[in-house]
């Protein structure tokens, strides 16, 4: 597939989103749970196989985090096929949801989302978080999984910050003050980007012009403007999280075929499969960080030692 030309400080352009998250909402139906959340579930005691209800404690973890209940107006930055919109409307009493994403499939799919509760509405667009312009402050913003897309994989350790720094001082302007942001990224933790190769694999076929964090990328961002409520990092547990999927899709291996071909069911097996491996052997980590808007904006006068990539 041909990919789109943008600037790299934009990210991942809406053609590269598109090649990964337009195969389409039916073969992603094979596999995902019954709300179609494409992001690591959470467990709170052992792990086991009820991904629906894993996945729907990663719903209410996110949103109590962000203190969502009754709020007026909540943004979820990459909404996905629009489970955390449906979520907040419906059962966190939230007035306006509005997602943003750049894939079309998915903007359709949350389009048509049912709002839920009385009063309670849900708005879709198909917009990149640095072009979006919203109507009213937002009481709260979540994002889950869509911070890997942010940045490219040709940027260095402080091009990438600078990126992170822009949608962080974004986040704070829409906010009123006090609010939350809660992020789930997946990250990098015993692997160093500026000085070892990323897998072509991922960077070619399975997720083109995107490009994971490092925690301490995340923290030097977001610093200026957040403080750190709270944070997890939950390796296991998106290892799991992946393995269910891999069943899911191998049982359905044949309705999968049918729907994408042979040769893209064969690539979406193995990057599940590698994928596992990565987060098993920790060259990757997933993070979930609640931030707080700071009352006015920090300059650290030492700011933090610089990532080792950074020397």
């Amino acid at each position: 597939m041909a990919l789109g030309a943008s600037a790299s400080g934009r990210g991942a352009s809406q053609a590269a989103i598109e090649h990964h998250y337009d195969v389409g909402s039916d073969f992603y139906g094979l596999w995902l749970d019954q709300r179609m959340v494409y992001s690591c579930a959470l467990w709170d005691d052992a792990l086991d196989d009820r991904l629906d209800e894993a996945q729907l404690a990663k719903l209410a973890w996110h949103a109590t985090g962000a203190r969502v209940d009754g709020a007026a107006r909540v943004l979820d930055v990459g909404c996905g096929w629009g489970a955390m919109l449906r979520y907040l409307t419906a059962s966190r009493g939230v007035g306006h949801a509005v997602g943003l994403t750049l894939s079309r499939d998915q903007a359709s799919v949350a389009t048509g989302s049912p709002t839920g509760s009385p009063g309670g509405s849900i708005e879709v667009r198909l917009e990149d978080w640095r072009d979006h312009r919203p109507a009213a402050p937002y009481d709260a913003i979540v994002s889950i999984g869509a911070f890997e897309h942010f940045a490219r994989p040709e940027l260095d350790a402080e091009q990438r910050r600078a990126v992170y720094a822009s949608f962080f001082a974004a986040c704070a302007g829409w906010l009123r003050p006090g609010g939350r942001l809660s992020l789930q990224s997946i990250g990098y933790e015993d692997f160093d980007p500026d000085t070892s190769e990323v897998s072509p694999f991922f960077t070619n076929e399975i997720f083109p012009e995107s490009a994971l964090p490092l925690l301490t990328d995340i923290v030097a961002a977001s610093d200026p403007w957040f403080g750190v409520a709270a944070l997890r990092s939950d390796a296991e547990q998106y290892e799991h999280t992946l393995h269910l999927w891999q069943r899911r899709l191998e049982a359905n291996r044949s309705a999968a075929t049918e729907l994408v071909g042979a040769a893209t069911c064969r690539t979406y097996l193995r990057y599940l499969r590698v994928s596992r491996a990565m987060f098993d052997r920790r060259v990757c980590t997933l993070y979930r960080i609640v931030l707080e808007r700071r009352p006015q904006p920090v300059r650290r006068a030492h700011p933090l030692p610089p990532a080792e990539g950074d020397r």
